[in-house]
């Protein structure tokens, strides 16, 4: 895979996180599904925040974490945000994710080795498919929180950009 094909299909990952976040009502950001869960704010601005250490981690090998339980830990203390919040921290740091993989060679890319808190030395091109894992997953969990409020969801809102959806005519 290219690194150009990789930014794309990220690209098509991250179009309908947006619209999504913005689906959260606003009565419901402290609402969670258990209590060791984030609440819907948290889950959103982690979801944000973390292109910002995947980008940083893959492109300089600097995770800002030097182990997994150090990174438990700081999640435990993500803090909360408005949708509108989340929504501008996502566009930050998911451009400065971009930058700082557009900054690799196509060779640093699919053959250079980092060192990562999640999966130990892997190459890069690895971490990179993890950062997506990570956002997909966690996508996919803010989907599951908006059905459990009883926001109207359907897979669409998963894989497309709702904004240019165009519902079938009747």
């Amino acid at each position: 895979m290219t690194l150009q094909n990789y930014l794309s299909y990220f690209d098509e990952m991250m179009k309908p996180t947006e619209p999504l976040f913005l689906m959260v009502p606003v009565d419901k950001l402290d609402w969670k599904p258990a209590e060791s869960a984030f609440t819907a704010a948290q889950l959103m601005a982690h979801i944000a925040g973390s292109l910002g250490v995947y980008g940083r981690g893959i492109a300089t090998g600097d995770w800002g974490f030097k182990s997994m339980r150090e990174i438990f830990v700081f999640n435990r203390h993500t803090p909360s945000k408005t949708s509108e919040e989340s929504v501008r921290l996502l566009n930050e740091n998911y451009s400065e994710f971009r930058r700082l993989l557009a900054g690799l060679t196509e060779e640093e890319f699919n053959s250079g080795e980092i060192d990562t808190p999640q999966l130990g030395p892997v190459p890069r091109w690895r971490a990179a498919m993890l950062a997506v894992e990570h956002h997909v997953n966690h996508k996919a969990e803010l989907f599951m929180y908006l059905k459990f409020l009883g926001v109207k969801v359907n897979t669409g809102h998963l894989y497309t950009d709702r904004r240019a959806h165009t519902p079938p005519a009747a």
